[in-house]
């Protein structure tokens, strides 16, 4: 938790007739500052001269309703007159609602006078619509565009209303449209926390080039926008001089940037330590593998996601001989590959499940392998966003195959109940907010989630949906025509896929 130790932290008094703030995220301490965003919004907060500002996190990611209290000045939650909450994750929405319930405070934006809730991330921009009664209202994709609308709100007082990049629900559905950041500025400040893993981060770009069709965060922040290498390194200079800490550089597909090897070669040549994501297995030359390995960094993280049959059909160019060729470089220089891949893919057979398992056991014959299987969570804003989610016993199926198809290699997995769960607050509507209330009213917790699966949650994760869409006034880089496109090419490449559907009239 934080104390008064934190390296960074803005001292700043409150004075009479300034706007108190409270920015809340809605998890635990180490995953908030983790959070390159929440530092970011912690100083463009600071920065506005008329306005009071405290952190809020929750003391645990599950339990019951949890009266909250800011971090620097122990201020109630109700007390304050705004809540700025960034989310990154649709099960922290029952988190949100834990603190206001809490707090005493209507968790309904009808029924409340104060505090007013501002929210933002991927999970609110690709749909606003479950959180959209709870929230006053929701910036929308990448924040530098709606910064002064965010300023003359907070800092001047002006009415909460729309405008191109913020959707205020209260007005209803309205089209809104997705922000997009021209110019990708670094800020060389953050709060120190020394418990939180990536604390120092450092945007090497945003977004991405290419277009997986199952990924909402390759849609939602197009275009792909690299970050010149002097102005990442000249912020993980001043990072590094200041905290003498591992810069983490973060990006969805790093490696993808025209940069990529001369930033990596310039943290090196300047001794700043450094560590990277999960990175394109195509785009990783023997140089860029050399770099990695002499920075320190012990693992080297991949994602080919499934057979290479699938692969290819969801957009992924990496072929099996580039995930093979990066784990010899690898386990010649003693680094582990830990590889991210996944069960349920549309038209999915037994014998993918078998290629990707000998692909895997492949790999640990040349280096170290820790594997992590999860299942595809359909997502809105993407190809896939009209079709279902295999069921939880089909996916537990699949996952008990691999494993036994990997038998010595490290294997993790993510639940496939808390997946559908996950997906079905994803692709809900406003009625979505009533379980959520219902979840964090009990406790959250896998049981309370059971309960609301048997209620009917989980519905909207498991049959096709057609349009209009719950989100289909959210208006992204990819239109809707276009990705039900993408999404045609896919069923053409993957007849399977169209089997399990059957009549597809209804989506198309």
């Amino acid at each position: 938790m934080a104390n008064q130790l934190e390296a960074g932290a803005v001292t700043k008094k409150y004075r009479k007739g300034m706007t108190k703030v409270g920015l809340f995220y809605p998890s635990t301490y180490g995953v908030a500052m983790s959070s390159l965003v929440y530092h970011r919004l912690y100083f463009m907060l600071n920065d506005m001269e008329n306005v009071y500002v405290e952190r809020l996190v929750m003391p645990n990611a599950s339990g019951g309703p949890v009266q909250l209290r800011g971090l620097e000045g122990g201020t109630p939650l109700r007390s304050f007159d705004y809540l700025v909450i960034p989310v990154h994750y649709e099960l922290d929405y029952a988190n949100v609602v834990r603190a206001l319930i809490g707090s005493g405070i209507s968790v309904r934006s009808a029924d409340r006078a104060s505090p007013k809730i501002i929210m933002g991330g991927p999970a609110v921009t690709a749909n606003p619509e479950p959180m959209a009664d709870a929230a006053d209202a929701i910036i929308m994709g990448d924040l530098e565009p709606s910064s002064l609308w965010l300023e003359e709100v907070l800092n001047e007082g002006a009415p909460i209303e729309p405008s191109e990049h913020v959707y205020v629900p209260s007005y209803g559905p309205h089209e809104v449209h997705i922000a997009s950041s021209n110019e990708i500025r670094g800020d060389p400040r953050r709060v120190m926390a020394l418990e939180a893993a990536f604390t120092i981060a450092v945007e090497l770009a945003r977004g991405c080039p290419f277009s997986c069709i199952f990924c909402m965060d390759s849609y939602l922040t197009k275009p792909f926008r690299p970050r010149p290498a002097d102005d990442v390194v000249r912020e993980a200079r001043q990072l590094y001089q200041r905290y003498n800490e591992r810069v983490a550089m973060i990006g969805l597909t790093v490696n993808a940037s025209p940069w990529f090897k001369e930033v990596l070669s310039s943290l090196l040549s300047e001794g700043i330590r450094f560590s990277l994501p999960s990175l394109r297995a195509e785009l990783l030359d023997e140089e860029s593998v050399k770099l990695i390995a002499s920075a320190g960094q012990r693992t080297i993280t991949l994602a080919p996601e499934t057979s290479q049959r699938l692969r290819l059909a969801l957009g992924k160019s990496s072929r099996d001989e580039d995930f093979l060729r990066v784990a010899e470089r690898a386990g010649r220089l003693g680094l582990t590959v830990k590889l991210y891949m996944m069960v349920g893919v549309p038209g999915e057979r037994e014998e993918d499940l078998r290629e990707a398992a000998e692909l895997v056991k492949s790999m640990s014959r040349a280096t170290r392998v820790e594997l992590s299987v999860n299942p595809l969570i359909i997502k809105p804003q993407t190809p896939l966003q009209w079709l279902p989610m295999k069921g939880e016993g089909e996916l537990n199926r699949r996952l008990k195959l691999f494993r036994e198809l990997v038998p010595g290699v490290n294997f993790s997995f993510y639940d496939p109940f808390l997946a559908l769960v996950q997906a079905s607050i994803s692709l809900g509507s406003r009625e979505t907010l009533k379980y959520i209330v219902e979840t964090a009213t009990e406790g959250v917790g896998r049981g309370s989630w059971r309960r609301r699966a048997v209620e009917g949650m989980l519905s909207s994760a498991l049959r096709p949906r057609e349009s209009p869409l719950p989100w289909s006034h959210v208006i992204g880089a990819v239109d809707e025509s276009a990705l039900k496109m993408r999404l045609k090419a896919y069923l053409a490449e993957v007849p399977e896929a169209l089997e399990e559907l059957g009549d597809v009239k209804g989506i198309f």
